[in-house]
């Protein structure tokens, strides 16, 4: 079967937790058709996938529970942890899936202290696509370089 042509995307991520508490953040989910919306699963990315992409895998993500709910009419992935995070930044790479298709996206969760929280908006980040193909295809590993820098 191909791929729709409004397939499924990932948007940003938003973490609404602090250092030292259980995860909970949201992913913006885009583009999601009728037909989509009731086949799409969330996962962690399988452990091949992080060697592939050459990010470290954290044992902490093993606790990671995805789900895929509406909200006001649009599509949104809530990624929660059963255990407190405790390290300021983790990597993670999202396998999203759905009849037509299959998506890894890397992220990064940024973790602020408490403190340091209560003064701030929740912390937004963009996604860096490490693939999106028809379903049964391996992504490939990502190569995340810096932008060159504009000349003066």
């Amino acid at each position: 079967m191909a791929a729709s042509a409004n397939a499924a995307g990932l948007g940003k991520l938003t973490v609404l937790s602090s250092l030292g508490q259980p995860l909970r953040a949201e992913i913006e989910l885009t583009a999601v058709s009728a037909d989509e919306a009731s086949a799409l699963v969330a996962r962690l990315a399988p452990t091949d996938a992080f060697r592939s992409a050459n990010i470290d895998f954290n044992p902490a993500l093993m606790s990671l529970r995805f789900e895929v709910e509406q909200r006001n009419g649009r599509q949104v992935i809530k990624v929660s942890s059963s255990q407190p995070i405790n390290e300021p930044f983790v990597d993670m790479l999202l396998e999203l899936t759905w009849t037509g298709g299959r998506m890894v996206r890397e992220y990064t969760f940024l973790l602020d202290p408490p403190d340091l929280r209560a003064t701030q908006a929740p912390q937004v980040t963009a996604p860096i696509d490490v693939g999106n193909r028809s379903a049964g295809t391996p992504a490939p590993a990502a190569n995340v370089a810096p932008a060159p820098a504009a000349p003066a």
